[in-house]
């Protein structure tokens, strides 16, 4: 039933006998009992969703890293959950906004009093995009600190797996990962500077077995989800394939694909345009969505 409405759209109250309420959270430790929803109420059961979560002060290094693979798993149909902090959550939800996977918020507050309040634009592009706001909280409910911890457990318990950028050692990122493993939920880490306070949460649930990783690929790999092919057009796809994932030459694409070097040369221009290859340096060429983002850095 419609409890209130935000931004113009209705909020849905569901509890563990509607149809809708999500699966995964029925199995977990101290389960919700109702939850407050709006927006595109089909994300709730949606197999393929990543958590992301992350320190409010991200420095350059997580920001940059939370751009990545925000966008490339959304862009291959995996939707991203977090806590719509500021720094990596917030983050994470901007670059997933216009793909496929699209986003979910979880709140720890109800929706009149969404924090922290500059982001209240946030929501509303989340809910303009097809996104979803989830809270266990009657939209009345007001800001209560001691709250963020409990908001965690949805965060982690709707997801495939955890993917912590980065973190310090008492943080909220870091009760998400432990929440995830008391769920049996996978929790993935982004690798850091061993001196540095924001990379020491991430280090140190490597080093306990969490999952080290470099790349979207990683994940995807991890939970079974295969990257989604680029749609290339029909007159350049026989060059496209004949590059391949290892960088390649000019030489090397033109005995792959049997086609002479000026069809090479005008084709590699076209892909390079629309961004479908990378050329780096030396004359090589490689499929860019093929390739993992730290390898393309280093070469």
């Amino acid at each position: 039933m419609s409890e209130n409405k935000i931004f113009g759209y209705d909020v849905i109250k569901i509890d563990q006998s509607d149809s809708d309420f999500p699966e995964r959270l029925k199995n977990i430790p101290s389960k919700p009992k109702v939850l407050y929803i709006v927006g595109n109420i089909k994300l709730l059961n949606k197999k393929e969703i990543v958590a992301i979560v992350g320190t409010r002060d991200a420095d350059k290094y997580g920001v940059e890293i939370t751009k990545r693979f925000s966008k490339t798993l959304s862009e291959n149909n995996i939707c991203i959950i977090s806590g719509l902090a500021k720094g990596i959550d917030t983050i994470a939800h901007l670059n997933s906004l216009s793909y496929k996977g699209r986003t979910i918020a979880v709140l720890a507050s109800g929706f009149n009093h969404i924090y922290p309040k500059e982001n209240e634009i946030l929501v509303e592009k989340i809910l303009k995009n097809d996104g979803m706001i989830i809270s266990e909280y009657p939209p009345n409910q007001e800001i209560d600190m001691s709250k963020f911890r409990h908001r965690n457990r949805i965060i982690s318990g709707m997801s495939l797996g955890v993917l912590v950028v980065e973190a310090r050692l008492n943080s909220g990122s870091m009760i998400t990962a432990n929440l995830a493993i008391k769920q049996s939920k996978p929790v993935f880490c982004i690798p850091g500077n061993l001196t540095d306070p924001l990379s020491l949460g991430c280090n140190k649930l490597i080093s306990n077995g969490a999952n080290l990783v470099i790349s979207p690929l990683d994940i995807m790999n991890y939970i079974g989800i295969e990257e989604q092919e680029e749609e290339i057009n029909s007159k350049y796809k026989d060059i496209y394939y004949a590059i391949g994932n290892i960088p390649s030459t000019v030489d090397e694409i033109i005995e792959r694909s049997g086609k002479t070097v000026a069809e090479v040369n005008t084709t590699l221009v076209m892909l390079e345009l629309e961004n479908k290859v990378i050329n780096l340096p030396g004359g090589r060429y490689v499929i860019k969505y093929k390739m993992k983002e730290d390898v393309k850095n280093v070469l």
